[in-house]
């Protein structure tokens, strides 16, 4: 990358401002759209490049933002079974068909945006108990949480990790902060292989740098949401949201 383009770095200030807006105001949600945009303008690595180191340092300022609404007993078993989900997936970097897994995140989305809306409209949603946060089901958590990590190295995570948090019924704080404190831990997790892998270099760290400045409108702002919507309506963009993300992926797989 010899050069930056306005156009580039213009796209690149956008999808900044829009993560932070999306995981402060939803827990990242269509925030992961940001990627695929900047590589319009560019390509898929210089994306990740540039954007990456971004979405590290970005995470620490949301989870501390966040702090105060964790409930980290919930919490640390859900990062644990996500950072195993990343080893697994660093050993398996080579072996696996990113379209193939967009296919299947895809379509998990899918169905979970859509059983929420079929509950909706025949009034069934009203019936369904909230999961106490204090139980645990193993198999379930470890294996969602895991999911998670290891389809978030190649693309996005959100739709198993979603799939297992959802049932609790949180308060909108609290589900944002459960969703960017675990999404922070294993980012983090992710660094040493990718700086193996070579992604990252002296030149994308200051185009990163440049970007910086957007991130803190757009937590502000999606903090000034979060803060404000009541708990069904969020509820209800949420799986708005995780049908934009399935169809997407979905698209993106073909």
């Amino acid at each position: 990358m010899e050069s930056v383009s306005v156009i580039f770095l213009s796209v690149s200030l956008f999808a900044v401002f829009f993560v932070a807006l999306a995981k402060a105001g939803f827990g990242g949600m269509i925030g992961s759209l940001a990627m695929p945009l900047v590589a319009t303008v560019s390509d898929i690595q210089t994306a990740i490049s540039v954007l990456l180191p971004t979405y590290v340092v970005m995470d620490l300022f949301i989870a501390w933002t966040y702090r105060k609404s964790v409930p980290y007993n919930f919490l640390w078993p859900m990062a644990i079974s996500g950072i195993i989900g990343v080893i697994i997936a660093a050993f398996v970097f080579t072996l696996i068909d990113p379209e193939y897994l967009s296919f299947l995140l895809g379509t998990m989305s899918l169905a979970i945006g859509l059983n929420f809306i079929f509950k909706r409209l025949t009034n069934r949603q009203k019936h369904i108990i909230s999961k106490d946060p204090n139980e645990r089901e193993w198999i379930r958590l470890m294996g969602l949480n895991g999911a998670s990590g290891f389809s978030s190295f190649f693309l996005m995570g959100e739709a198993p990790v979603q799939m297992f948090i959802l049932p609790y019924k949180l308060p909108p704080k609290v589900f944002v902060a459960t969703l960017v404190w675990f999404f922070c831990i294993i980012n983090w997790a992710k660094v040493p292989v990718v700086i193996q892998l070579g992604l990252i270099t002296r030149e994308t760290l200051w185009i990163s740098l440049l970007l910086f400045p957007a991130m803190p409108f757009g937590i502000y702002l999606g903090k000034k949401i979060n803060d404000t919507i009541p708990k069904e309506p969020f509820y209800f963009i949420i799986h708005v949201l995780l049908l934009m993300i399935g169809s997407f992926l979905i698209f993106q797989s073909f």
